[in-house]
């Protein structure tokens, strides 16, 4: 792996610029580009998507990001934006830039606003997911009821997210994205998002909106299940799905997740990531005051 942080799906341009209506900025130089948001004195990247943060080029030295910084902060003073927040990505995707960035912007007068965490699988840990005893059992008692994990088409959108609705008003989570805009995302970048379901016969019971961020790193955006089922943890079964999808198609992070909100955890949601095996890796926002 090189210096360079890859090229993820939320950095290509046809993601940051796919609403006709969004106002974005481009600063940029031969080492580093990045994109903002402006919204009232702040600059914020970026603030429509999971993350925004730098694209760097191979082999970048220490001080390569500095001349990106320098337009940032020359055209903040001189157009009245008086705060920057930059939203970094998961460190696991890519943790030498990940590091190389954050030592750039401490050193720069920048402070981490919030401290998130999102929790990954890695792929290489082995064919299974390195689950807890409860996990186990109920994938045995899944595959004895005959439960099937598919890959589903974009016919199964709209019951899917009949399903995610349901869970996360259940949980009292945020629904940040109707159905129209997820299928006009799946419309826009069909090799990119995909969906995954479980079915007791021809009944789906659990779904997931999932994200390939690139071609090491796959995202679970969205995961809901049907609160009849809830006993048998349809979602550990599908969760398991996805991790031998990732095993197939040699990815190299299985993402499922913030486990935060602006750095304040939700404990239950943590633990039961934690179950599957998952690890810990912080995506951090900065902030700089001009």
């Amino acid at each position: 792996m090189d210096k360079a942080s890859p090229l993820f799906l939320f950095h290509q341009p046809k993601f940051i610029f796919r609403n006709s209506d969004t106002s974005v900025m481009l600063f940029e130089h031969e080492t580093a580009r990045i994109y903002f948001s402006r919204i009232g004195e702040s600059l914020i990247s970026l603030d429509r998507a999971p993350f925004g943060g730098f694209v760097l080029v191979p082999d970048l030295k220490k001080d390569d990001l500095l001349p990106c910084l320098e337009k940032i902060l020359s055209w903040s003073r001189s157009h009245g934006a008086t705060t920057v927040i930059i939203r970094s990505f998961p460190d696991a995707y890519h943790p030498e830039s990940s590091a190389l960035i954050a030592e750039t912007l401490l050193a720069k007068s920048y402070n981490i606003l919030y401290r998130d965490i999102t929790q990954v699988i890695d792929m290489k840990r082995g064919d299974v997911p390195e689950l807890g005893v409860d996990k186990k059992r109920r994938i045995r008692t899944a595959e004895a009821k005959g439960f099937q994990f598919r890959s589903l088409s974009l016919d199964w959108l709209e019951k899917s997210y009949a399903l995610i609705v349901q869970s996360r008003v259940d949980k009292d989570y945020p629904i940040t994205m109707t159905l129209g805009m997820l299928q006009q995302m799946f419309m826009l970048f069909p090799n990119e998002y995909m969906l995954f379901g479980v079915f007791d016969n021809d009944r789906l019971i659990a779904a997931s909106v999932t994200i390939q961020v690139n071609p090491e790193v796959l995202y679970c955006f969205y995961i809901g299940d049907d609160l009849d089922y809830r006993s048998y943890s349809p979602v550990t079964f599908l969760v398991n799905g996805i991790y031998g999808f990732c095993k197939v198609h040699q990815f190299r992070v299985l993402d499922l997740g913030l486990s935060t909100d602006k750095g304040t955890l939700n404990k239950g949601l943590y633990r039961f990531k934690k179950t599957f095996g998952a690890v810990d890796s912080y995506k951090l926002t900065f902030v700089r005051q001009i």
